[in-house]
Protein backbone atom coordinates (compact mmCIF):
# COMPACT_ATOMS: atom_id res chain seq x y z
CA UNK A 1 0.00 0.00 0.00
CA UNK A 2 2.95 2.72 1.05
CA UNK A 3 4.36 1.76 -3.16
CA UNK A 4 0.90 2.48 -4.46
CA UNK A 5 -0.18 5.80 -2.38
CA UNK A 6 3.65 7.09 -1.96
CA UNK A 7 2.57 10.04 -3.96
CA UNK A 8 -0.19 11.00 -2.34
CA UNK A 9 2.00 9.95 1.05
CA UNK A 10 4.46 12.33 0.48
CA UNK A 11 1.69 15.43 -0.71
CA UNK A 12 3.30 18.44 1.83
CA UNK A 13 -0.08 20.86 2.71
CA UNK A 14 1.06 24.36 3.31
CA UNK A 15 -1.19 26.68 5.37
CA UNK A 16 -2.08 28.78 2.08
CA UNK A 17 -3.65 25.09 0.96
CA UNK A 18 -6.06 25.41 3.57
CA UNK A 19 -6.79 28.96 3.77
CA UNK A 20 -5.00 31.50 1.48
CA UNK A 21 -7.16 34.53 3.15
CA UNK A 22 -5.60 33.94 6.68
CA UNK A 23 -2.15 32.64 5.48
CA UNK A 24 0.25 34.95 6.88
CA UNK A 25 2.26 36.05 3.28
CA UNK A 26 6.14 36.69 5.07
CA UNK A 27 5.87 32.74 6.17
CA UNK A 28 4.51 31.61 2.22
CA UNK A 29 7.64 30.38 -0.09
CA UNK A 30 8.11 33.74 -2.12
CA UNK A 31 7.54 31.69 -5.48
CA UNK A 32 3.54 31.99 -4.15
CA UNK A 33 3.49 35.73 -2.27
CA UNK A 34 2.69 37.99 -5.05
CA UNK A 35 -0.51 35.18 -6.00
CA UNK A 36 -1.56 34.94 -3.06
CA UNK A 37 -1.74 38.93 -1.92
CA UNK A 38 -3.89 38.98 -4.93
CA UNK A 39 -6.11 35.98 -3.95
CA UNK A 40 -6.39 37.46 -0.94
CA UNK A 41 -7.64 40.91 -1.83
CA UNK A 42 -9.72 39.03 -4.23
CA UNK A 43 -13.47 39.10 -2.90
CA UNK A 44 -15.51 37.13 -4.92
CA UNK A 45 -13.13 34.55 -4.55
CA UNK A 46 -13.53 35.36 -0.41
CA UNK A 47 -16.98 34.63 -1.08
CA UNK A 48 -16.78 31.73 -2.52
CA UNK A 49 -14.48 30.40 -0.20
CA UNK A 50 -16.46 31.07 2.49
CA UNK A 51 -19.63 29.42 1.01
CA UNK A 52 -18.25 26.43 -0.93
CA UNK A 53 -14.46 26.06 0.95
CA UNK A 54 -11.27 25.40 -1.15
CA UNK A 55 -12.26 22.33 -3.61
CA UNK A 56 -15.30 24.63 -4.50
CA UNK A 57 -12.47 27.69 -5.10
CA UNK A 58 -10.48 25.71 -7.37
CA UNK A 59 -13.27 24.42 -9.50
CA UNK A 60 -14.10 27.50 -10.98
CA UNK A 61 -12.00 28.07 -14.80
CA UNK A 62 -10.60 31.14 -14.20
CA UNK A 63 -8.40 30.28 -10.97
CA UNK A 64 -5.77 28.22 -12.93
CA UNK A 65 -5.14 31.63 -15.37
CA UNK A 66 -5.51 34.45 -12.67
CA UNK A 67 -3.39 32.30 -9.87
CA UNK A 68 -0.59 29.74 -12.34
CA UNK A 69 1.50 29.08 -9.60
CA UNK A 70 -0.51 27.68 -6.74
CA UNK A 71 -3.27 26.19 -9.24
CA UNK A 72 0.01 23.78 -10.16
CA UNK A 73 0.22 22.89 -6.39
CA UNK A 74 -3.62 22.81 -5.42
CA UNK A 75 -3.98 20.72 -8.24
CA UNK A 76 -1.83 17.75 -7.21
CA UNK A 77 -3.91 18.22 -3.66
CA UNK A 78 -7.68 18.07 -5.02
CA UNK A 79 -7.44 15.55 -7.93
CA UNK A 80 -5.96 12.38 -6.97
CA UNK A 81 -8.84 11.46 -4.29
CA UNK A 82 -11.22 9.71 -6.08
CA UNK A 83 -14.64 8.12 -4.14
CA UNK A 84 -16.82 5.38 -4.23
CA UNK A 85 -19.30 7.82 -5.47
CA UNK A 86 -16.75 8.75 -8.50
CA UNK A 87 -16.35 5.43 -8.97
CA UNK A 88 -19.93 4.22 -9.18
CA UNK A 89 -20.77 7.07 -11.61
CA UNK A 90 -18.09 5.89 -13.82
CA UNK A 91 -19.50 2.31 -13.97
CA UNK A 92 -23.19 3.74 -14.12
CA UNK A 93 -21.75 6.06 -17.33
CA UNK A 94 -19.75 2.84 -18.83
CA UNK A 95 -23.27 0.96 -18.83
CA UNK A 96 -25.48 4.33 -20.17
CA UNK A 97 -22.28 4.71 -22.87
CA UNK A 98 -22.01 1.26 -24.08
CA UNK A 99 -25.88 0.34 -23.70
CA UNK A 100 -27.17 -2.13 -27.03
CA UNK A 101 -27.65 1.78 -29.20
CA UNK A 102 -23.97 3.00 -29.11
CA UNK A 103 -22.43 -0.32 -28.60
CA UNK A 104 -20.34 0.27 -31.36
CA UNK A 105 -18.66 3.24 -29.38
CA UNK A 106 -15.06 2.80 -28.14
CA UNK A 107 -15.64 5.52 -25.75
CA UNK A 108 -11.52 5.53 -24.94
CA UNK A 109 -10.77 7.22 -27.77
CA UNK A 110 -13.77 9.56 -28.25
CA UNK A 111 -13.61 10.49 -25.12
CA UNK A 112 -16.95 9.91 -24.62
CA UNK A 113 -16.44 8.56 -20.97
CA UNK A 114 -14.88 12.06 -19.97
CA UNK A 115 -17.85 13.93 -21.19
CA UNK A 116 -20.38 12.03 -19.53
CA UNK A 117 -18.88 12.36 -15.98
CA UNK A 118 -17.13 16.23 -16.27
CA UNK A 119 -19.28 18.43 -14.65
CA UNK A 120 -16.28 21.19 -15.75
CA UNK A 121 -18.13 23.00 -19.17
CA UNK A 122 -15.60 24.19 -21.84
CA UNK A 123 -14.70 27.41 -22.19
CA UNK A 124 -16.19 27.29 -25.94
CA UNK A 125 -14.69 31.24 -26.64
CA UNK A 126 -11.16 29.83 -26.05
CA UNK A 127 -11.34 26.87 -27.50
CA UNK A 128 -12.75 28.45 -30.89
CA UNK A 129 -10.02 31.13 -30.86
CA UNK A 130 -7.37 28.26 -30.67
CA UNK A 131 -8.80 26.71 -33.71
CA UNK A 132 -7.15 26.99 -37.25
CA UNK A 133 -9.32 27.36 -39.68
CA UNK A 134 -8.51 25.28 -42.66
CA UNK A 135 -6.85 27.21 -45.48
CA UNK A 136 -8.18 27.12 -48.74
CA UNK A 137 -6.38 25.46 -51.68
Amino acid sequence: MKVRFNDILNLKISNWMLNPFTVDVNEVDIVFQEEILELKYDEESKNSFNKHGIAKLWQNKKMPKLYPKMWENMKNILIPFPTSYLVESGFSAVNNIMSKQRNRLNITEREDLRLFLTKIEPDINEIISKHQAQGSH
